[in-house]
């Protein structure tokens, strides 16, 4: 089966519109994951500006569904929660129950917060330890046989000049 997103022309931001409908509607994942799927910001931008105020909050909500689920997702899926936000600031301004219908995103966001420096601290310490491995490889280079040759001949060189001015001074 052909996807949508794995085509090669981008549908007309009226028909990802009306996908992004119909997956809020019937609560399609696999059909939101297509609309999701595209990232250009024209293309976002146009597709929300066509959705409906009452299909506003949901995909918030399922948005943030996805991030809880797969972090790493965070990135990709912001580019459609930012723009969200920005198209209907309006209506998500002036409607007293978004900061209610919005909690889950709240906890989503102060959860990220909370674990960031926690998360720079171990980064500053693999840092630090991957620095200290890669300073003591540059102290302690093994010696290669061509050296340790090298040291030998220099060794028996000084034995037999010490040799001879032991015998020189007798």
């Amino acid at each position: 089966m052909l996807s949508v997103a794995s085509t090669t022309a981008v549908p007309a931001p009226d028909s990802l519109a009306q996908m992004l409908i119909q997956a809020l509607t019937a609560q399609d994942h696999a059909l939101l994951e297509e609309v999701l799927h595209y990232k250009k910001s024209v293309t976002v931008e146009k597709t929300l500006g066509r959705l409906p105020i009452s299909h506003v909050i949901p995909l918030i909500l399922a948005i943030t569904e996805k991030i809880e689920a797969k972090p790493s997702r965070g990135g990709e899926l912001n580019i459609w929660l930012r723009q969200l936000f920005i198209t209907h600031r309006s209506y998500l301004l002036s409607s007293p129950d978004v900061a209610a219908q919005l909690q889950p995103l709240y906890k989503l966001i102060d959860m990220q917060l909370n674990n960031y420096p926690k998360l720079t601290k171990l980064q500053g310490k693999l840092e630090l330890l991957l620095q200290e491995k890669k300073s003591d490889e540059e102290v302690v280079a093994p010696l290669s046989p061509v050296s340790i040759e090298e040291e030998e001949e220099e060794e028996d060189e000084d034995i037999i000049e010490s040799d001879e001015s032991d015998d020189m001074s007798d």
